[in-house]
């Protein structure tokens, strides 16, 4: 629920990059849980370049890359191809195969400007 309401926060900052950057800035306490942490790191990282801000240097601790094995979210055995082909590379580099737009909400912006 925090990163959904964390979600809904940035995207209503939208178009006031220094005001979604300082959000970004903010490094989020571990969970302890390795497809949590790794979700988080590349939620960071992700936006971060959705958006065209700075990736905050803390989606690079190790602790977000700390998975075993892939994780594919959703989870279904005949779409691995299509989320391997479409999973933005924050998250393919943690191990996880998602969807291309993984974090988008009923507030994501319509203007795509990542000026």
């Amino acid at each position: 629920h925090a990163l959904d309401e964390f979600l809904d926060a940035f995207y209503l900052d939208h178009p006031n990059k220094p005001q979604q950057q300082r959000r970004l800035d903010e490094a989020p306490n571990f969970t302890g849980n390795p497809l949590q942490d790794a979700w988080l790191g590349a939620v960071g990282e992700h936006l971060a370049r959705r958006w065209g801000l700075d990736v905050p240097m803390w989606t690079r601790r190790p602790q977000h890359y700390a998975l075993n094995g892939p994780t594919f979210a959703p989870d279904s055995r005949p779409l691995r191809h299509i989320l391997i082909a479409q999973s933005p590379a924050a998250f393919k580099s943690r191990m996880i195969f998602t969807l291309a737009e993984p974090l988008q909400r009923a507030r994501f912006p319509r203007a795509v400007d990542a000026s």
